[in-house]
């Protein structure tokens, strides 16, 4: 059977959702490595990067 139009958006809405789940995992992940290393998180504000203490 061939997907329809809206079942296609409905995968790639679920699709989405489990990337930014996943990129908040990976986030939160990031923050603890940095805290548990003691260094600075670089990151960047407007037009700048900045280094941050996590």
């Amino acid at each position: 059977m061939a997907a329809t139009k809206s079942d296609s958006l409905k995968n790639a809405s679920l699709i989405m959702e489990k990337i930014e789940l996943g990129m908040s995992k990976v986030k939160e992940d990031l923050i603890a490595y940095k805290k548990a290393k003691k260094s600075d998180l670089v990151v960047l504000k407007g037009d700048k990067v900045v280094h941050v203490k996590p």
